[in-house]
């Protein structure tokens, strides 16, 4: 059986990354040394997210609003070093939780887990 968490960690992780790194560069200007050391993350890491090496899977997730206006705000904190690591972390968890009760990659895990569907584990 895989959790749905192993979705999180392989797709809407990376994903949000992407998203982060995307607003930063385009808002904010930074370049992809800034951004990593913001995200704690490595500059080849930041590299792959904007080539859409990383974090493409869950394409769904930029079309959601709430999910978006969340990472707007996220990343003009992170832009403005308003924001610490600790804060940035649960704000990450504070995304994961709207993309799971908006139930937006229900199909993803259950296309890569099908003896799960139906699935409600998300909703629980």
């Amino acid at each position: 059986m895989k959790p749905f968490c192993e979705v999180i960690v392989t797709d809407v992780l990376p994903a949000l990354r992407a998203l982060v790194t995307y607003e930063l560069m385009n808002t904010y200007g930074l370049n992809q040394v800034e951004i990593a050391k913001k995200l704690g993350i490595t500059q080849p890491a930041i590299s792959q997210y904007i080539k859409g090496l990383r974090g493409h899977k869950v394409k769904i997730l930029a079309k959601n609003e709430s999910v978006m206006r969340m990472i707007r705000e996220l990343s003009k904190e992170i832009a403005n070093d308003s924001i610490r690591p600790r804060e940035i972390c649960m704000r990450f968890c504070e995304i994961c939780k709207v993309v799971r009760k908006e139930k937006l990659i229900c199909e993803l895990h259950e296309s890569k887990y099908p003896a799960i569907a139906p699935c409600d584990i998300c909703l629980r």
